[in-house]
């Protein structure tokens, strides 16, 4: 017969032994945390490198675009709208909106108390400027730079089989000089003044672009303006990226950016959220299309 103790031993770990693996456990869980930290960190700051990247670029693009259609040479300005000496908040310029028309003349001239321009356009694919809309510009050639009539409102007559259109342009004051050739048409082009200006707003600066800048009465105005990107950096020369500069007797914009993305700055704050981390900056001389 075989007879079985009635107190069996039991396996089980000292109280010491637990310690020592909750402590292992410890290190190890505190070890893939900081790994874990780390790869978060430097993930949100490749994706605010890329997001910092892209609005540059998308910035200076349009920037670029802007004023290399410039039709007269810019001039810097302040935040307040006013010439400055560079470097600059932003430059005002005319943008060329198209060209040729032919402007008709009356025998007599056009006299100042005229109060609309008959222009006359391609519709060839390969030469069809744009129908004037209200805002433009008309820039007669041979006239005085001051010389600005502004179109209030246009009347398109139908194409002709030679593919010409005339346009009554009604403006939006009487032109108030008197103009006279040796002919009875006048070429003309259509500008319109556009401003591209760094501002303050609240904890930011934005790059704004203004699309009809000397009809802007006020520079805060939303309605008047584009945001190009809102992420201009907060460092004093930040504020200023435009100046003027001669290169081989030519003149150019330099336009200086540096540009922060913020999207992700409560995970970079105090660790990776910094100038030399999350800044973008680029240098570039820009050349405008009338190019004394």
């Amino acid at each position: 017969m075989i007879k079985f103790s009635a107190h069996r031993r039991q396996a089980g770990f000292s109280i010491v032994e637990t310690l020592m693996g909750a402590a292992a456990a410890a290190v190890v869980g505190l070890g893939v945390f900081a790994i874990l930290n780390t790869g978060m960190m430097l993930s949100a700051r490749n994706l605010s490198l890329n997001t910092t990247s892209n609005s540059l670029r998308g910035a200076l693009d349009r920037t670029e675009s802007l004023i290399q259609q410039a039709d007269s040479m810019p001039v810097l300005i302040n935040t307040a709208g006013n010439a400055a000496a560079g470097p600059s908040a932003g430059v005002r310029f005319d943008r060329y909106i198209g060209a040729p028309y032919v402007l008709t003349v009356p025998t007599g001239g056009l006299p100042s108390s005229t109060a609309s321009l008959s222009l006359q356009r391609s519709t060839n694919a390969l030469a069809s400027p744009a129908v004037p809309t209200a805002g433009d510009v008309v820039r007669i050639d041979g006239e005085s730079s001051l010389l600005r009539p502004r179109v209030s409102s246009v009347i398109a007559s139908p194409v002709d089989a030679l593919l010409r259109q005339t346009l009554t342009a009604t403006l939006a004051a009487p032109l108030g000089n008197t103009v006279t050739t040796s002919s009875t048409t006048a070429s003309c082009k259509l500008v319109r003044n556009v401003a591209l200006i760094v501002m303050p707003n609240g904890g930011k600066r934005e790059l704004r672009y203004y699309h009809s800048f000397d009809l802007t009465t006020s520079l805060s105005d939303t309605s008047k303006y584009s945001v190009l990107t809102d992420q201009v950096g907060m460092q004093t020369d930040d504020a200023t990226p435009f100046s003027l500069v001669m290169m081989e007797t030519r003149n150019f914009v330099n336009v200086s950016f540096r540009v922060r993305a913020n999207k992700f700055d409560q995970r970079l704050q105090g660790k990776q959220g910094d100038q030399f981390n999350t800044f973008a900056r680029v240098d570039v001389q820009v050349r405008p299309k009338v190019n004394p």
